[in-house]
Formats: C-alpha cells, sequence, structure tokens
C-alpha cells in the first residue's frame, strides 16, 4: 500500500510539473505575438541609425566666415557704384566680410532651432560694421545642409540705424564638420529722409560665400 501510495505521488509531481511546462511555452508564444508597444513596461525601442533621436541635451555650435556684397535699391547720395542713371536705380554695395555664431537645440536627426549673432564689416569705402541678432533655423542630412535666419540688424557705424533681414542659405560639407557655406541675405534698412520722405528706407539684397564648422555636444 505504501509503495501504491509512492508511485501514485510521484504521478501527480511529474503531471503538475508537464502542466506547468505547457502554460509557459504557451505564454512565450502569446508574448511573441504582441505588436510593438502592447506591453505597457516593454522599454521603448529606437531604430538602429537614430540613436539619439530621444535624448534630449543635444546641442550643436556654428562658426561662419564668409565674404559678400550685395545690390542698393535705393541710390539718393549717388553712391560711387551706381547701375543706372537715377536716385531711384540699383547700385552696388561696399564689400564686406561677416563673422557669426550660432547655436542650434533639438534633434540632431531632425530641425534645429537656434540662435545666431553676425558680425558685418565693411572693407572697402565707408567703414561700416553691423551686427545682427536672428532666428536660426538649421536642417541637416548627410554632407548637405540648409538653414534660415531672421533677425534684426544693427548699423553701429557710422551713422546708428537698425532694420529688417532675412536669410536662406546651404551648405556642402567636405568634412564631417567643415564645409562651404553660401547665403542669400535680404535687408531692409532705415535712414535719414530726404526732401521726398522724412524716413527713407533702403532694400538691399546680398550674396556671401565662406567656410563653416561646427561642433557636436552629445548627450
Amino acid at each position: 500500500m505504501r509503495a501504491l501510495g509512492r508511485r501514485r505521488a510521484a504521478l501527480v509531481t511529474w503531471a503538475f510539473a508537464c502542466a506547468s511546462c505547457v502554460v509557459s511555452v504557451a505564454r512565450a508564444d502569446a508574448g511573441d505575438d504582441l505588436e510593438p508597444g502592447a506591453e505597457e513596461d516593454a522599454p521603448a525601442r529606437l531604430p538602429a541609425d537614430e540613436p539619439l533621436a530621444s535624448k534630449p541635451g543635444y546641442v550643436q555650435l556654428l562658426a561662419t566666415a564668409m565674404a559678400g556684397t550685395g545690390l542698393r535699391f535705393n541710390n539718393p547720395y549717388r553712391l560711387s557704384t551706381p547701375l543706372g542713371g537715377d536716385a531711384e536705380s540699383v547700385s552696388r554695395t561696399n564689400a564686406y566680410v561677416d563673422l557669426g555664431l550660432a547655436m542650434t537645440l533639438g534633434n540632431p536627426l531632425g530641425y534645429q532651432h537656434g540662435a545666431a549673432l553676425r558680425t558685418t564689416v565693411g572693407v572697402e569705402g565707408v567703414g561700416q560694421v553691423v551686427m545682427t541678432p536672428s532666428y536660426f533655423g538649421w536642417r541637416r542630412k548627410g554632407a548637405l545642409a540648409a538653414f534660415l535666419r531672421a533677425g534684426i540688424p544693427l548699423v553701429l557705424t557710422p551713422d546708428p540705424t537698425l532694420g529688417l533681414e532675412g536669410a536662406l542659405g546651404g551648405v556642402f560639407f567636405f568634412r564631417g564638420g567643415l564645409g562651404v557655406v553660401a547665403e542669400i541675405v535680404g535687408d531692409v534698412f532705415y535712414g535719414t529722409g530726404t526732401r521726398e520722405v522724412a524716413t527713407a528706407t533702403y532694400p538691399v539684397l546680398s550674396g556671401q560665400l565662406g567656410l563653416i564648422g561646427t561642433y557636436e555636444v552629445l548627450p
């Protein structure tokens, strides 16, 4: 009788173990069939090529050095380089150099927002210095990048004044953080009035070309 009881206990234990194995396998199969993100406690998975897409703290610093010239569409003082015959004709502005710093925040693989500060210095004719704080938007994809700016140029010399500025630019990176940059800049400056108007406006369209360097601060 004791031997029979032991056999029954062994059979019950073996049956319980087999049932536990079947339940475990069934749960594993059910977990494999769940859609990604179905389990609330499952860790989020990022694509292999976007390791920083969801990590805050990414910062990019940019420095530019460019040279350029422009077209001035109001020439009441008969500048030395007019391209037409009357006061409203187009004239060429003095050549200048433009040095800038910028900082952006956001997804390194998407559109980034930031701020920029440009300093423009005339290198011919009447000396002029302009500083322009502006909003800076940036997007890079591979070796190419595009950006835009919108700011307020502050003319420091020779006659203080201010205006409005908008710009579009493109970059080709021939090395990881070093590239060639080109930019088209549109300005409207407020200046000394004439006999016709109390406050004159001077639209200027400029083009500039130079180098850009970037430095990334990774989170």
